[in-house]
């Protein structure tokens, strides 16, 4: 059984909608989605930053292309959800990522790895560049 904080598994249930939410015509769900979506690949250039010294293009590029669309959708006075939907998503995607590295045992650094690429294949998957 894998050892996962109550915290971690919160954050990834709570903030982070399904990619077929985005799929919908729901506006709420499609800004939700893409908002941690900013924040998951946020988490993945600031830890490619930490561990190799630079971000990658293809990283920087997606993460961008997020950004304008969450840029392009929000409406006005939502900009404080929006913060708290990408900082919740990065956190979660943070951990996963940390947890990968640094934890001593295998199952546990192999499901965190999983988990993490997970996220950003789903949100990734919703890019088309």
């Amino acid at each position: 059984m894998y050892r996962v904080s109550l915290l971690t598994a919160y954050l990834i249930s709570a903030f982070f909608s399904s990619p077929a939410h985005a799929q919908s015509n729901d506006p709420e769900a499609q800004l939700r989605t893409f908002a941690a979506c900013v924040g998951r690949l946020s988490a993945t250039a600031e830890y490619e930053w930490n561990l190799m010294g630079s971000i990658s293009s293809e990283t920087a590029l997606r993460r961008d292309f997020a950004t304008e669309i969450v840029a392009a959708i929000i409406p006005a006075d939502r900009s404080r959800d929006v913060l708290q939907w990408r900082n919740a998503a990065k956190q979660a995607q943070w951990n996963l990522l940390s947890r990968a590295m640094s934890t001593n045992d295998r199952s546990e650094a192999l499901w965190s790895q999983e988990q993490a690429k997970r996220f950003e294949t789903a949100c990734t998957s919703l890019l088309t560049l």
